[in-house]
């Protein structure tokens, strides 16, 4: 309640400075249908009859509980939720196109306000419409077409949660005089064709900052129409067949975003599509796409181009400044996982690697990425240890096994350890380090003994930090020296990192085949805590974080269940860890 009374305080100030007949207005589910709802005593028992005696300027104070309602606004009015999860405006299978209608200048704050479904008419269901500025915070948006449509409006959008639309915020202002700012906010739209995170039609000068856009194959996910400026800044933009389409804005300035995953491979589909010559792209981390910028005459520079199976075409110019290498990401999984971290790493290339012109808060020179620049955050580089080895290829040839892998690509990679035993499973360690190599590649001389000999190589970073080992490779010497190869994965639950830990770790696994896998974590007397992995995995190596902010210190459990492909289980494990505060 404190903070509640503080923001509405600061809004009815606000309104005050113009209206000093202002009041605050209050609502409750026990209320009453009396006016003038001037107190929690006599708080009204509907929002919108709360609202149609409201003069300019006041203020609505709604307390928790469910209001079946749609809302229509006429005057200049700040709506304030007690809670953005427990009070909820809900305008499901209502008669009205769209939860809330203003025609008039309004705050909202702390709802979840859920829309009335979807139909056909894209463009006329929705949550909130309103033909003038619209300040919006801390509000969960769902179950509709349209979240938002925002006509001439110059307010601000910030942590919103906007998810199960087809699309999030549409601006459509008339004027260039227009400054909406979209701002860390979360928009998911439905994994469907023709999605959209953010649209800008007609003209305005929109500022989209530190935004999370995460969708399916057929969304784009910024679409300008024909902004006269858009500044698109440290936002993570990542699924879509288009993750920004910049095309028809008089200047667009496309700075310190992460842009990843764009999956369409149609021609002109891109990750960054169509800006124009005059668009300025600066110190993007654009990873993982089909292609990574198509555009005609658009200039590139500062920027980290990294596995994308195209970087860029149709004319597109790269700078001499842009890079193509690892950016070296704390986590680099997909973006719809939501089990990233887009934090570089010590030693990364994008560190200090961006616009000679752009300055970090720090006052350094900018990284590249989400966190650079000055809009992004202070945070310690961590020196993790590299990643395994990974897709193994062993063949035999003269008397000799070459085994090759995949090149490393991380900057501070320094060698291979290559470890080989007589017992199967072995764990690497000085008795059985063999050798070292600098090259992706190692060749061995057949032994003359008739037995298995197992090989296990690691990677290493220049600070001396090494890897878990990859899979290993098992070489069966047969009667007539023509050797079995096989290269083993295995099913492994490894200990966690850091442990003790306080409150974030890593809990790291390995998985032999295509399986389903299940990681639950229980306290010490077998409760279970939460689920953090439920779902099919491809073999492979992989690390899901727990976060135990919300409990106490003590040792919890973590195990791993694996059934594989024929619905027997195959594989069951638990470890200890240690939370300390």
């Amino acid at each position: 309640m404190k903070t509640i009374f503080i923001l509405s305080t600061f809004v009815f100030l606000l309104f005050t400075s113009t209206a000093a007949l202002a009041e605050i207005r209050y609502v409750s589910k026990t209320g009453t249908a009396t006016p003038p709802y001037t107190s929690w005593a006599t708080a009204s028992d509907s929002i919108q009859k709360c609202i149609n005696i409201c003069n300019y300027g006041d203020t609505v104070i709604v307390a928790n509980g469910v209001y079946r309602e749609y809302l229509l606004i006429e005057t200049e009015i700040a709506l304030l939720g007690t809670s953005m999860d427990s009070t909820i405006i809900d305008g499901t299978g209502l008669g009205y196109d769209y939860t809330i209608q203003s025609n008039a200048d309004v705050v909202i704050s702390g709802f979840t306000i859920i829309g009335k479904g979807f139909n056909d008419s894209p463009y006329y269901v929705g949550v909130v419409t309103i033909s003038n500025n619209l300040n919006i915070y801390n509000c969960k948006i769902s179950n509709c077409n349209y979240a938002f449509w925002v006509g001439q409006s110059s307010g601000v959008m910030e942590g919103l949660i906007i998810t199960n639309v087809y699309t999030g915020i549409t601006t459509a202002c008339a004027f260039d005089t227009c400054k909406p700012i979209i701002k860390n906010s979360v928009i998911l739209p439905r994994n469907d064709m023709s999605n959209r995170g953010i649209t800008i039609s007609y003209d305005g000068q929109p500022v989209i900052l530190n935004n999370i856009i995460i969708g399916g194959y057929g969304m784009i996910g910024i679409y300008n129409v024909s902004a006269k400026r858009l500044v698109i800044k440290n936002n993570l933009i990542a699924g879509g067949y288009v993750n920004i389409r910049a095309s028809n804005a008089d200047s667009a300035f496309i700075i310190n975003n992460i842009i990843r995953e764009q999956s369409s491979d149609f021609y002109s589909h891109a990750a960054i599509q169509d800006p124009n010559i005059r668009a300025y792209i600066r110190n993007n981390a654009i990873t993982d796409n089909y292609k990574g910028i198509h555009a005609s005459n658009a200039h590139s520079n500062f920027n980290i181009f990294w596995n994308n199976e195209v970087h860029a075409n149709n004319g597109s110019i790269f700078g001499d400044n842009d890079l193509f290498v690892d950016p070296m990401f704390v986590k680099d999984t997909t973006a719809k996982s939501f089990a990233y971290d887009y934090h570089l790493q010590k030693y990364s290339p994008a560190i200090d690697a961006g616009d000679t012109s752009v300055f970090d808060i720090d006052g350094t020179r900018s990284d590249i990425g989400l966190f650079g620049g000055p809009g992004g955050s202070l945070y310690t580089y961590l020196n993790l240890p590299p990643k395994p080895p990974v897709n193994f290829h062993a063949v035999y040839d003269s008397n000799k096994i070459i085994i090759n892998w995949d090149k490393f690509s991380e900057a501070d990679f320094s060698h291979y350890k290559i470890y080989r035993s007589l017992t199967n499973n072995f764990i690497p360690d000085s008795s059985s380090y063999y050798c070292k190599s600098d090259s992706s590649y190692f060749i061995d001389e057949l032994p003359l003994i008739k037995d298995k000999i197992y090989y296990k190589i690691t990677s290493v970073d220049s600070d001396g930090n090494e890897s878990y080992p990859g899979e290993q490779i098992v070489i069966t010497i047969t009667s007539t020296n023509e050797p079995l190869i096989e290269i083993v994965g295995e099913y492994k639950l490894y200990q966690n990192f850091p442990n003790p830990f306080n409150p974030v770790t890593i809990i790291p696994y390995r998985i032999k085949e295509r399986a389903y896998v299940k990681i639950m974590v229980y306290d010490i007397k077998g409760e279970l805590i939460e689920v953090l992995v439920n779902s099919v995995k491809e073999a492979g190596y992989y690390e899901t974080e727990f976060n135990g902010q919300n409990l106490a210190s003590g040792i919890y459990l973590y195990r791993i269940e694996v059934v594989n492909n024929r619905s027997i289980p195959v594989y069951m494990n638990m470890k200890k860890m240690i939370l300390v505060k």
